[in-house]
């Protein structure tokens, strides 16, 4: 029996669509097959020295790949999922309301606009 490393999942918000092997990438659905076939076996890297397989589980809603390593009951497969890149988006400073103005004025934490301080 071959066997492979998945090394990421893809998923969508369905649900696991297909696996990364260090071979190439595998749809979910052939994934399944092989290892109810007996044709192919797969495992995840937990840490250097420790291999945990991946498993075909059946559930209501239809088949699915189960992968744990820390003896929790948590899919822990979904944790190799590709991360959505984020940007950093730059947002303008907000713009001080016209009362937070008067009223850093009138307290004497701000000077007036032409320079000078208000008296008590």
């Amino acid at each position: 029996m071959t066997e492979h490393l998945i090394e990421y999942v893809a998923r969508d918000r369905t649900g696991i669509t297909a696996v990364v092997t260090t071979t190439g990438v595998i749809d979910v659905d052939v994934v399944i097959e092989n290892i109810r076939s007996g044709h192919s076996g797969y495992f995840v890297a937990a840490d250097s020295w420790k291999r945990a397989p991946v498993r075909s589980m059946s559930f209501i809603g239809g088949t699915y790949l189960f992968a744990n390593w820390d003896g929790s009951k948590r899919n822990m497969l979904h944790d190799l999922a590709f991360r959505t890149p984020t940007r950093t988006v730059q947002t303008p400073p907000a713009r001080e309301s016209w009362f937070a103005r008067l009223v850093a004025v009138l307290s004497g934490r701000r000077a007036m606009p032409d320079g000078r301080h208000l008296q008590h």
